[in-house]
């Protein structure tokens, strides 16, 4: 009899434990530690409420040991940043984060060192230069102008384009905020990395409050002499802008400095088409403009004295690329020992890619004091990075 209880009692504890170890087991399956590479729960839809796709069915290079299967779980087998899964979107297969919980004890890891961030001497640098031919200018991707800024605003959609100078400084064309200093800044949103404007690529962006806006005091918006305009950017975790190959800085040239006529530079922008389009392009496009002589630009053909010393302009030879509406605040860049200089802000023109009338931009190095005396980068202003004589 007694034997018959200690088996007894040994069953018991034998059960006990097995529904423990496996009750544990399932509560690490079902949350998130880390990147949540070693997930294995069944959570199936992504963090828009799309179904995911079964990995099997699509191609992929994963394998069982990264937990992909014949399922369609969230997984992270590459490492991102979080789990994720592959769904259907209109008529395109992409993937999307999915929102697993995370674990109430996470794993204790040694601090992670602060992200990369552009100084005043990695400026300039852009990974690639891949392009997309069409008329008027090439379909981009942001890789070749990662500081390019799209700005938004929340009741307006696409606002401006700008220029990132610092990690947390963006350039811009003061016409952009009608309402002046009046502007309403939580309205306002900062996109970099963003090669589309409607759609979003989450591996890629960085997305920013507006923390404060400065418009040049002497901005006259019947001229547009001082067209320009500084805005600091914040992310909700009150950081700045991570380098990566998407998201770079663009150098500043020194104070005063001009090059001369016909050299060519870049603008780019979300800008419409043609002046008779309707909406602005969807994607980032670029094209290549020369620039004038003042002389040029002041003549009885073009805009006679409507030119002052803080304006210079560019255009093609056959007129057939020009910024145009939407483009405003973006980048004119040009290029010096392998880094691209800012010269120029997309300001003002009659019309688009017309016939003696080129593209007009605020001239960048004629504010080399006024930015580094509302931002304080004053390391940045001096362009240190411009090639000596």
């Amino acid at each position: 009899m007694n034997l018959f209880a200690i088996i007894t009692v040994l069953a018991a504890l034998s059960v006990n434990v097995a529904f423990t170890q496996r009750w544990s087991k399932k509560r690490g399956e079902m949350c998130r530690s880390g990147d949540g590479s070693s997930y294995r729960g069944s959570v199936n839809k992504s963090h828009s409420g799309r179904r995911c796709l079964n990995w099997n069915r699509m191609k992929h290079i994963y394998g069982a040991s990264k937990g992909i299967g014949d399922h369609n779980y969230c997984r992270n087998p590459d490492y991102s940043l979080m789990p994720w899964c592959l769904v259907r979107r209109r008529s395109r297969t992409v993937r999307e984060f999915c929102d697993i919980p995370r674990c109430s004890t996470p794993t204790v890891r040694p601090r992670a060192p602060p992200p990369p961030m552009d100084t005043e001497r990695t400026c300039g640098e852009r990974p690639e230069r891949r392009m997309n031919k069409i008329v008027g200018g090439s379909f981009i991707p942001i890789e070749s102008h990662p500081w390019v800024a799209a700005i938004f605003h929340k009741r307006h959609g696409f606002l401006c384009g700008g220029s990132l100078i610092s990690p947390c400084w963006v350039l811009t064309a003061a016409h952009c905020f009608s309402d002046g200093e009046l502007t309403k800044i939580p309205y306002l949103s900062v996109y970099l990395g963003k090669s589309a404007i409607n759609d979003t690529d989450a591996e890629k962006e960085q997305q920013f409050i507006v923390e404060k806006l400065i418009i040049h005091q002497n901005y006259n918006d019947t001229s547009y002499n001082s067209d320009i305009a500084l805005v600091k950017i914040k992310s909700r975790k009150g950081g700045c802008a991570v380098r990566s190959s998407t998201v770079r800085t663009v150098c500043i040239p020194p104070l005063h400095t001009q090059l001369p006529a016909g050299f060519t530079c870049s603008i780019a922008g979300f800008g419409k088409e043609s002046f008779e389009s309707f909406q602005f392009s969807q994607y980032l496009k670029q094209a290549d403009v020369k620039l004038l002589s003042s002389a040029e630009c002041s003549s009885e053909l073009q805009y006679r004295n409507r030119i002052t010393e803080n304006m210079f302009c560019a255009g093609s030879p056959d007129w057939s690329t020009d910024a145009c509406k939407g483009d405003s605040g973006g980048p004119l860049v040009c290029e010096a020992s392998g880094r691209m200089f800012l010269f120029g802000v997309v300001s003002w023109g009659e019309g688009c890619a017309w016939k003696n009338r080129p593209g007009v931009y605020t001239r960048v190095t004629n504010y080399n004091k006024w930015i580094a005396e509302k931002t304080g980068l004053t390391e940045y202003t001096k362009g240190s990075m411009y090639p000596q004589k």
